[in-house]
Protein backbone atom coordinates (compact mmCIF):
# COMPACT_ATOMS: atom_id res chain seq x y z
CA UNK A 1 0.00 0.00 0.00
CA UNK A 2 2.93 2.05 0.08
CA UNK A 3 2.61 5.34 -2.33
CA UNK A 4 -1.37 5.67 -1.92
CA UNK A 5 -3.54 6.98 0.65
CA UNK A 6 -5.11 3.59 1.91
CA UNK A 7 -5.35 4.36 5.76
CA UNK A 8 -7.21 7.93 5.05
CA UNK A 9 -9.86 6.59 2.32
CA UNK A 10 -10.23 3.96 5.04
CA UNK A 11 -10.91 6.39 7.55
CA UNK A 12 -12.91 9.33 5.49
CA UNK A 13 -15.44 6.46 4.52
CA UNK A 14 -15.98 4.62 7.38
CA UNK A 15 -16.86 7.53 9.22
CA UNK A 16 -19.39 8.72 6.88
CA UNK A 17 -20.50 5.49 7.10
CA UNK A 18 -21.25 6.45 10.93
CA UNK A 19 -18.58 3.47 11.77
CA UNK A 20 -16.44 4.29 14.93
CA UNK A 21 -13.02 2.97 14.95
CA UNK A 22 -13.46 0.44 17.72
CA UNK A 23 -16.61 -1.47 16.52
CA UNK A 24 -14.89 -1.39 12.61
CA UNK A 25 -11.72 -3.40 14.29
CA UNK A 26 -13.81 -5.55 15.98
CA UNK A 27 -15.69 -6.79 13.32
CA UNK A 28 -12.69 -7.05 11.17
CA UNK A 29 -10.69 -8.80 14.43
CA UNK A 30 -8.00 -6.22 14.78
CA UNK A 31 -7.25 -4.58 17.74
CA UNK A 32 -7.95 -0.62 17.70
CA UNK A 33 -4.92 0.10 17.67
CA UNK A 34 -3.94 -1.82 14.35
CA UNK A 35 -6.55 -0.25 12.94
CA UNK A 36 -5.33 3.03 13.68
CA UNK A 37 -2.32 2.46 12.54
CA UNK A 38 -3.69 1.61 8.77
CA UNK A 39 -5.75 4.48 8.62
CA UNK A 40 -2.67 6.40 9.67
CA UNK A 41 -0.42 5.27 7.09
CA UNK A 42 1.86 3.90 9.58
CA UNK A 43 0.98 0.07 8.29
CA UNK A 44 1.33 -1.13 4.92
CA UNK A 45 1.57 -4.85 4.89
CA UNK A 46 -1.95 -5.52 4.72
CA UNK A 47 -3.66 -9.22 3.12
CA UNK A 48 -5.58 -9.12 0.24
CA UNK A 49 -8.32 -11.12 1.90
CA UNK A 50 -8.65 -8.21 4.78
CA UNK A 51 -8.65 -5.07 2.01
CA UNK A 52 -11.68 -6.93 0.29
CA UNK A 53 -13.26 -7.22 3.67
CA UNK A 54 -12.39 -3.52 4.80
CA UNK A 55 -14.59 -2.99 1.44
CA UNK A 56 -17.57 -4.95 2.03
CA UNK A 57 -18.06 -3.19 5.41
CA UNK A 58 -17.45 0.26 3.81
CA UNK A 59 -20.01 -0.64 0.95
CA UNK A 60 -17.75 -0.13 -1.92
CA UNK A 61 -15.92 -3.06 -4.29
CA UNK A 62 -12.33 -3.73 -3.73
CA UNK A 63 -11.52 -2.48 -6.91
CA UNK A 64 -13.14 1.29 -6.10
CA UNK A 65 -11.47 1.25 -2.93
CA UNK A 66 -8.11 1.09 -4.14
CA UNK A 67 -8.73 2.52 -7.32
CA UNK A 68 -9.42 5.98 -4.79
CA UNK A 69 -6.82 5.33 -2.96
CA UNK A 70 -4.29 5.38 -5.53
CA UNK A 71 -5.70 8.70 -7.22
CA UNK A 72 -6.78 10.70 -4.28
CA UNK A 73 -4.62 14.03 -3.61
CA UNK A 74 -3.46 14.97 -0.25
CA UNK A 75 -5.09 18.14 -0.77
CA UNK A 76 -7.98 16.63 -1.52
CA UNK A 77 -7.69 14.45 1.57
CA UNK A 78 -7.20 17.55 3.75
CA UNK A 79 -10.73 19.00 2.47
CA UNK A 80 -12.45 15.91 3.26
CA UNK A 81 -11.07 15.68 6.83
CA UNK A 82 -12.14 19.20 7.04
CA UNK A 83 -15.69 18.30 5.90
CA UNK A 84 -17.24 15.08 6.89
CA UNK A 85 -20.39 15.84 4.80
CA UNK A 86 -18.07 15.11 1.47
CA UNK A 87 -16.65 11.84 1.94
CA UNK A 88 -20.10 10.96 1.67
CA UNK A 89 -20.18 12.18 -1.78
CA UNK A 90 -17.18 10.25 -2.50
CA UNK A 91 -19.12 7.33 -1.66
CA UNK A 92 -21.91 7.85 -4.35
CA UNK A 93 -19.12 9.44 -6.76
CA UNK A 94 -16.64 5.93 -6.29
CA UNK A 95 -20.44 4.13 -6.96
CA UNK A 96 -21.11 6.03 -10.12
CA UNK A 97 -17.37 6.38 -11.68
CA UNK A 98 -17.86 10.16 -11.27
CA UNK A 99 -14.75 10.32 -8.63
CA UNK A 100 -11.64 11.04 -10.88
CA UNK A 101 -13.07 13.94 -12.75
CA UNK A 102 -14.99 15.69 -9.71
CA UNK A 103 -12.06 15.01 -7.58
CA UNK A 104 -9.48 16.07 -10.46
CA UNK A 105 -11.38 19.25 -10.56
CA UNK A 106 -10.99 19.77 -7.12
CA UNK A 107 -7.60 19.20 -6.99
CA UNK A 108 -6.30 21.71 -10.03
CA UNK A 109 -8.21 24.29 -8.07
CA UNK A 110 -6.35 23.98 -5.20
CA UNK A 111 -3.44 23.45 -6.89
CA UNK A 112 -3.84 26.27 -8.66
CA UNK A 113 -4.30 28.46 -5.47
CA UNK A 114 -1.66 27.79 -3.80
CA UNK A 115 -1.81 24.16 -2.14
CA UNK A 116 -3.13 22.99 1.15
CA UNK A 117 -3.55 26.12 3.17
CA UNK A 118 -6.18 27.68 0.25
CA UNK A 119 -8.24 24.61 1.32
CA UNK A 120 -7.96 25.45 4.66
CA UNK A 121 -8.82 28.92 4.26
CA UNK A 122 -11.31 28.68 1.88
CA UNK A 123 -14.18 30.87 2.82
CA UNK A 124 -18.13 30.48 1.90
CA UNK A 125 -19.44 33.32 -0.40
CA UNK A 126 -21.75 36.06 1.76
CA UNK A 127 -25.30 35.70 0.76
CA UNK A 128 -27.47 37.56 2.73
CA UNK A 129 -28.49 34.83 4.96
CA UNK A 130 -27.53 33.16 8.32
CA UNK A 131 -24.16 31.53 8.47
CA UNK A 132 -23.25 28.62 10.78
CA UNK A 133 -20.79 30.02 13.02
CA UNK A 134 -20.14 27.05 15.09
CA UNK A 135 -16.42 25.92 15.88
CA UNK A 136 -18.12 22.39 14.71
CA UNK A 137 -17.56 20.84 10.90
CA UNK A 138 -20.65 21.57 9.48
CA UNK A 139 -21.97 22.25 5.81
CA UNK A 140 -24.16 25.28 4.73
CA UNK A 141 -27.48 24.18 4.37
CA UNK A 142 -28.74 24.40 0.56
CA UNK A 143 -31.37 27.14 1.72
CA UNK A 144 -28.51 29.38 0.92
CA UNK A 145 -28.29 28.59 -2.40
CA UNK A 146 -31.28 26.79 -3.58
CA UNK A 147 -33.47 29.65 -5.95
CA UNK A 148 -37.06 28.97 -5.89
CA UNK A 149 -37.63 30.19 -9.15
CA UNK A 150 -35.39 27.46 -10.17
CA UNK A 151 -37.27 24.71 -8.42
CA UNK A 152 -40.00 23.53 -10.95
CA UNK A 153 -42.28 20.01 -10.76
CA UNK A 154 -44.00 17.94 -13.35
CA UNK A 155 -41.36 19.06 -16.07
CA UNK A 156 -41.90 17.24 -19.30
CA UNK A 157 -38.71 17.10 -21.57
CA UNK A 158 -37.72 13.98 -23.94
CA UNK A 159 -34.37 13.90 -23.20
CA UNK A 160 -30.93 15.15 -21.43
CA UNK A 161 -30.48 17.82 -23.82
CA UNK A 162 -33.49 19.05 -23.74
CA UNK A 163 -33.51 19.09 -20.04
CA UNK A 164 -29.85 20.75 -19.72
CA UNK A 165 -31.79 23.44 -22.00
CA UNK A 166 -34.39 23.71 -20.22
CA UNK A 167 -32.93 24.74 -17.26
CA UNK A 168 -30.16 27.31 -18.58
CA UNK A 169 -32.70 29.15 -20.11
CA UNK A 170 -34.31 29.40 -16.84
CA UNK A 171 -31.21 30.16 -15.34
CA UNK A 172 -30.45 32.68 -17.88
CA UNK A 173 -34.03 34.49 -17.45
CA UNK A 174 -32.93 34.73 -13.92
CA UNK A 175 -29.66 36.17 -14.21
CA UNK A 176 -29.46 38.23 -16.73
CA UNK A 177 -25.32 38.40 -16.15
CA UNK A 178 -25.56 34.68 -17.18
CA UNK A 179 -24.86 33.17 -20.95
CA UNK A 180 -27.19 30.48 -20.76
CA UNK A 181 -24.86 29.00 -24.39
CA UNK A 182 -21.48 29.32 -21.75
CA UNK A 183 -23.97 27.40 -19.05
CA UNK A 184 -24.45 24.85 -21.53
CA UNK A 185 -21.43 24.27 -22.88
CA UNK A 186 -20.07 23.99 -19.40
CA UNK A 187 -22.58 21.77 -18.17
CA UNK A 188 -22.18 19.01 -21.81
CA UNK A 189 -18.14 19.43 -20.98
CA UNK A 190 -18.43 17.98 -17.66
CA UNK A 191 -21.01 14.94 -18.50
CA UNK A 192 -18.56 14.05 -21.56
CA UNK A 193 -16.01 13.78 -18.77
CA UNK A 194 -18.86 10.66 -17.19
CA UNK A 195 -22.36 11.20 -16.69
CA UNK A 196 -23.53 12.64 -13.80
CA UNK A 197 -26.70 10.45 -12.92
CA UNK A 198 -25.74 8.68 -9.16
CA UNK A 199 -28.27 5.83 -9.39
CA UNK A 200 -31.76 5.33 -7.72
CA UNK A 201 -33.01 7.70 -10.76
CA UNK A 202 -31.20 10.74 -9.83
CA UNK A 203 -28.49 12.98 -11.46
CA UNK A 204 -27.01 15.60 -10.25
CA UNK A 205 -25.76 17.66 -13.22
CA UNK A 206 -22.89 20.27 -11.92
CA UNK A 207 -20.32 23.27 -13.57
CA UNK A 208 -18.01 25.63 -12.45
CA UNK A 209 -18.52 29.43 -13.91
CA UNK A 210 -16.06 32.03 -13.81
CA UNK A 211 -16.79 34.65 -10.53
CA UNK A 212 -20.33 33.87 -9.59
CA UNK A 213 -22.04 35.92 -6.61
CA UNK A 214 -22.71 32.71 -5.03
CA UNK A 215 -23.40 29.01 -6.08
CA UNK A 216 -26.60 28.01 -7.37
CA UNK A 217 -28.69 25.53 -7.16
CA UNK A 218 -32.57 24.52 -8.97
CA UNK A 219 -34.57 21.21 -9.04
CA UNK A 220 -36.30 19.79 -11.47
CA UNK A 221 -38.90 16.97 -10.87
CA UNK A 222 -39.75 14.90 -14.04
CA UNK A 223 -43.16 14.02 -15.01
CA UNK A 224 -41.83 10.67 -16.91
CA UNK A 225 -37.83 9.74 -16.52
CA UNK A 226 -35.42 9.47 -19.06
CA UNK A 227 -32.54 7.96 -20.58
CA UNK A 228 -29.70 10.02 -19.25
CA UNK A 229 -26.71 8.06 -19.71
CA UNK A 230 -26.54 6.73 -23.58
CA UNK A 231 -24.06 3.69 -22.04
CA UNK A 232 -26.95 2.23 -20.20
CA UNK A 233 -30.51 1.85 -19.76
CA UNK A 234 -30.83 3.50 -16.31
CA UNK A 235 -33.59 6.47 -16.04
CA UNK A 236 -33.60 9.90 -14.36
CA UNK A 237 -36.67 11.56 -12.94
CA UNK A 238 -35.01 13.41 -9.99
CA UNK A 239 -32.54 16.28 -11.16
CA UNK A 240 -30.64 18.73 -9.43
CA UNK A 241 -28.41 21.55 -10.81
CA UNK A 242 -25.36 23.14 -9.22
CA UNK A 243 -23.71 25.90 -10.73
CA UNK A 244 -20.42 26.64 -8.95
CA UNK A 245 -17.86 29.53 -8.41
CA UNK A 246 -14.39 27.67 -9.95
CA UNK A 247 -12.65 30.51 -7.54
CA UNK A 248 -14.51 28.38 -4.54
CA UNK A 249 -14.03 24.55 -5.27
CA UNK A 250 -14.59 23.70 -1.62
CA UNK A 251 -17.93 24.96 -1.40
CA UNK A 252 -18.81 23.58 -4.70
CA UNK A 253 -17.91 19.99 -3.51
CA UNK A 254 -19.64 20.62 -0.09
CA UNK A 255 -22.52 21.48 -1.88
CA UNK A 256 -22.60 18.59 -4.27
CA UNK A 257 -22.23 16.39 -0.72
CA UNK A 258 -24.91 18.27 0.96
CA UNK A 259 -27.28 17.29 -2.27
CA UNK A 260 -25.53 13.65 -2.82
CA UNK A 261 -27.15 12.88 1.41
CA UNK A 262 -30.46 14.66 0.76
CA UNK A 263 -30.74 12.30 -2.89
CA UNK A 264 -29.43 9.08 -0.75
CA UNK A 265 -32.82 8.86 1.17
CA UNK A 266 -35.59 6.73 -0.40
CA UNK A 267 -38.34 8.69 1.59
CA UNK A 268 -37.28 11.84 0.17
CA UNK A 269 -36.99 11.13 -3.28
CA UNK A 270 -40.74 9.58 -2.77
CA UNK A 271 -42.00 13.01 -1.15
CA UNK A 272 -39.92 14.97 -3.55
CA UNK A 273 -41.79 12.95 -6.74
CA UNK A 274 -45.22 13.76 -4.96
CA UNK A 275 -44.90 17.38 -4.70
CA UNK A 276 -47.39 19.21 -7.12
CA UNK A 277 -46.72 22.93 -7.48
CA UNK A 278 -43.01 24.62 -7.38
CA UNK A 279 -43.26 26.37 -4.38
CA UNK A 280 -44.43 22.72 -2.55
CA UNK A 281 -41.08 21.56 -4.42
CA UNK A 282 -38.72 24.18 -2.96
CA UNK A 283 -39.91 23.85 0.67
CA UNK A 284 -39.95 19.95 0.69
CA UNK A 285 -36.17 20.38 -0.51
CA UNK A 286 -35.37 22.51 2.26
CA UNK A 287 -37.76 20.71 5.04
CA UNK A 288 -35.28 17.78 4.15
CA UNK A 289 -32.39 19.01 3.84
CA UNK A 290 -32.45 20.56 7.40
CA UNK A 291 -34.18 17.35 8.17
CA UNK A 292 -31.25 15.05 7.16
CA UNK A 293 -28.61 17.30 7.98
CA UNK A 294 -29.29 17.81 11.48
Amino acid sequence: MQGIAFGQTIRLLRQAKGISLREMARKLGVSPAFLSQIEAGRQHKIPKARIVQVAEMLGVSEGYLLGTARRIHPDVVDFLRETPEAAEFMITAMRSGMVAEDFAELREAVKARGGKGAVRRAKLPGTGKRRISSRKRQAEDLEAYLDPALCLTGVTVQNKDRLFRRFVKLLAKKNKSISADNVLDRLNFRERQAPTNVGGGVAIPHAFLNELERPLVGALSLKRAILYDGTSDEKVKTVFFLIGDESRPKNHISMLARIARLCSSQDFLEAFGKTRTNRELYKTILQWDKRIGS
